[in-house]
């Protein structure tokens, strides 16, 4: 009993917190724009990997509405039990893109997007049946 309890908590948990957290930051860069060219304070307190990335994001604003758009359908997508496979799906490679530059410029999210995928990945695990429909038909 409290496994099949804890078999269908524990999976929708994680997509509703994937969910959240992926709208929240979507939502930012759509409506407010999250890079942008960083204000010197900012620059003072982080390395110039972080300088140079958020410049670098910053410069484009198509792209940066490109990924909250991206960001936002994942949430979504991921939060929604019927396409929650589908969410999942197009969520890793989104968060373990955000883990890497976060890794690689020294961001300063690091453990936050390191949960984000290793939760994810656990989901790409249980939905794996669903995946292997699709590679079966091919």
């Amino acid at each position: 009993m409290i496994i099949r309890i804890l078999s269908k908590s524990i999976p929708t948990t994680f997509r509703l917190f994937l969910g959240i957290i992926f709208l929240i930051y979507g939502m930012v860069k759509l409506v407010f724009g999250q890079f942008g060219e960083p204000t010197p304070e900012i620059a003072a307190l982080h390395s110039e990997g972080f300088v140079l990335a958020w410049t670098f994001f910053g410069y484009s604003r198509l792209y940066e509405l490109f990924i909250g758009v991206g960001e936002v359908a994942a949430g979504i997508l991921i939060m929604i039990p019927r396409t929650a496979a589908l969410g999942t799906a197009i969520y890793f490679p989104i968060a373990l893109n955000v883990m890497l530059v976060n890794y690689c410029y020294s961001i300063g999210v690091q453990d936050l997007s390191t949960v984000l995928t290793v939760l994810c990945l656990v989901l790409l695990w249980i939905y794996r049946r669903k995946y292997m429909v699709l590679l079966e038909r091919g």
